[in-house]
């Protein structure tokens, strides 16, 4: 039985991490937020939704442990013309509370589906997600091309290459140790927001901190292990589609990812960001923003 403060390790934690999150968002977010929360088939779940009502809508799915707060580079520029939803994923950190293990990513769908179809989103819309968020959104758009207007994937897990080993097994050792292990896997993955603090449009000590408050304050669940998505699969997509990764990514080998795509899905749009690894959302979000404001506002091809 789920207790009154789960998915939190104790009812102190749960208020210890909402009072953190709380006071870190306004710090973080650089424009005005409405605080969302819908019923879906598998838990309450949490969007910080930023953008003029009526305007075409963008939803954001996070990276894994990054919660919504990973976008405040981005929102500011993409909600000047984009009603933006930003969703703490379920299974993980943030203020979204999985009522149910999800055990298999046709469940993720299921939630996806349900939670979309909450929020009133009946006409096709634009799906972006990065790294966890990123496979979540590519699998949705296999699975319900009609929904979106447009996909963007940003150093999605897998979905392109199985992820390398030095990834998973520093991964793992994060989660099981926490402390010192958390620490270099941090300073390992986001490389050069850490050599560059000054080049990020987000403190990546402030990202670091968020992540460390989920692991203190959250309970580990049950992870359903992204998928690389078949050769067949990547020909279907219909959506149209941005592929955006960093030059210095350490999931996958970027040059890879890329080569595979032009090989199986020339329709996907791609491109390499220099000077970025897996933080390239904070490094490069200059060019991220651009990018993607520039792909969702290209007229489609007849």
């Amino acid at each position: 039985m789920q207790t009154s403060y789960y998915p939190f390790k104790s009812a102190a934690a749960e208020q210890e991490y909402v009072a953190y999150y709380t006071a870190t968002a306004a710090k973080l977010w650089p424009v005005p937020y409405e605080n969302i929360f819908i019923k879906t088939c598998c838990g309450p779940t949490y969007a910080r939704v930023s953008g003029p009502k009526g305007a075409p809508a963008l939803v954001l799915l996070p990276g894994i442990n990054a919660t919504s707060l990973m976008w405040a580079p981005n929102v500011a520029a993409w909600s000047k013309s984009y009603r933006v939803y930003a969703v703490d994923l379920l299974n993980d950190y943030g203020l979204s509370r999985d009522s149910r293990v999800i055990w298999k990513s046709s469940q993720f769908l299921e939630w996806l589906d349900d939670y979309f179809n909450q929020l009133g989103l009946t006409q096709p819309f634009n799906l972006l997600g990065m790294s966890y968020g990123g496979w979540l959104a590519a699998m949705y758009g296999v699975a319900r091309p009609e929904r979106l207007r447009k996909l963007v994937l940003i150093a999605p897990g897998a979905a392109v290459l199985r992820m390398h080993w030095s990834f998973l097994r520093r991964s793992a050792l994060a989660g099981i140790l926490g402390g010192q292990a958390s620490s270099e896997l941090f300073h390992w993955l986001f490389a050069d927001g850490v050599a560059h603090p000054e080049s990020c449009l987000m403190d990546i000590n402030d990202f670091g901190n968020c992540l460390y408050m989920g692991h203190q304050c959250v309970r580990q669940r049950f992870f359903v292990y992204p998928t690389v998505l078949s050769d067949k699969e990547w020909a279907g997509l219909q959506p149209p589609t941005l592929f955006l990764v960093g030059e210095h990514e350490k999931l996958y080998d970027p040059g890879q990812a890329l080569d595979r795509l032009h090989r199986v899905a020339p329709q996907v749009q791609t491109s390499l960001l220099p000077g970025a690894g897996h933080d390239l959302t904070m490094v490069q979000a200059g060019l991220i923003n651009n990018q993607v404001l520039a792909f969702l506002q290209q007229e489609a091809k007849v």
